[in-house]
C-alpha cells in the first residue's frame, strides 16, 4: 500500500493591522461604511446584531411586513418590532458608540420623513437658519442627498424692510433703464444723443444779419 500524503493544518491569523482598523473603525455588515451619529448611527436589533440606521431604514422600506410592523435581522432571521416613529426610534448600540471618535460619540436627532431619513445640522454662524440634510431610502435604491434650508418666519418688521428693499431695487432698475434708453430714443428720434431736432439746431446757430437803413 502506498502510504498516504501527510496533511498540515494551518491557522490563518489575521494582521495585526487589519485588528487594529476594525476595532478602532467599527463597521457596518451590510454596507461595510464606518458608523457615525447620523444616518450611520449603530441600532441594535432585539437579536443583539448590529447595523447602521440607513440600512436597517432600507430593510425596512423594502421587505418589511406591514400588518406586523417586523423586519428580520440580515444574519440570524430574527424579527424585530419596528417603532411608530420608525428605524430612528431602534435601540442605539452604546458599545459601539463609543468607540467611536470623541465628536461622534454623541447621537445626533434624525427622524423619518416618507421615505427619507432627515438630519438637520446646525450652524454656528448668527442669522444663518440651520441646514437640513435628507437621504432617500425608497425601494428604488438611490442615494440621493438633498439639502435645504428652513427659513424661520419673518416677522412684521422684516417684512416690511424686505418690501421696501424690493421698492428700492425696482426704483433702480427704472432709473438704469432710463439712463440706458434716453440715449438710444435721442438717436433714433433726432439723429443725436443731444436730443434736439438739426433743423432747430441749424437756426440756433444761424447769425442773424440785421439790415440797416440809411
Amino acid at each position: 500500500m502506498e502510504p498516504s500524503p501527510a496533511l498540515w493544518h494551518t491557522q490563518v491569523v489575521p494582521l495585526e493591522t487589519d485588528l487594529e482598523r476594525v476595532s478602532l473603525h467599527p463597521e457596518c455588515s451590510i454596507c461595510f461604511n464606518i458608523y457615525d451619529n447620523v444616518f450611520k448611527t449603530p441600532k441594535q436589533l432585539d437579536c443583539t446584531h448590529t447595523f447602521c440606521l440607513e440600512c436597517l431604514s432600507r430593510i425596512m422600506t423594502t421587505s418589511m411586513d406591514p400588518q406586523n410592523s417586523k423586519i428580520s435581522c440580515p444574519f440570524c432571521r430574527h424579527p424585530t418590532t419596528i417603532p411608530k416613529k420608525g428605524p430612528p426610534a431602534l435601540t442605539t448600540s452604546q458599545e459601539v458608540l463609543c468607540r467611536l471618535p470623541v465628536h461622534q460619540q454623541q447621537e445626533e436627532p434624525v427622524w423619518l420623513d416618507g421615505e427619507r431619513l432627515c438630519y438637520q445640522r446646525p450652524i454656528d454662524i448668527p442669522g444663518v437658519p440651520a441646514f437640513c440634510i435628507c437621504v432617500n431610502i425608497g425601494a428604488s435604491g438611490q442615494s440621493t442627498v438633498s439639502s435645504s434650508q428652513t427659513r424661520p418666519r419673518l416677522g412684521l418688521l422684516e417684512r416690511l424692510m424686505d418690501s421696501k428693499r424690493l421698492v428700492i431695487f425696482i426704483f433702480l432698475m427704472v432709473l438704469l433703464l432710463g439712463i440706458v434708453l434716453w440715449p438710444l430714443q435721442c438717436i433714433v428720434t433726432t439723429g443725436s444723443m443731444r436730443c434736439v431736432p438739426q433743423n432747430l439746431q441749424m437756426s440756433t446757430t444761424t447769425p442773424s444779419i440785421t439790415t440797416v437803413n440809411v
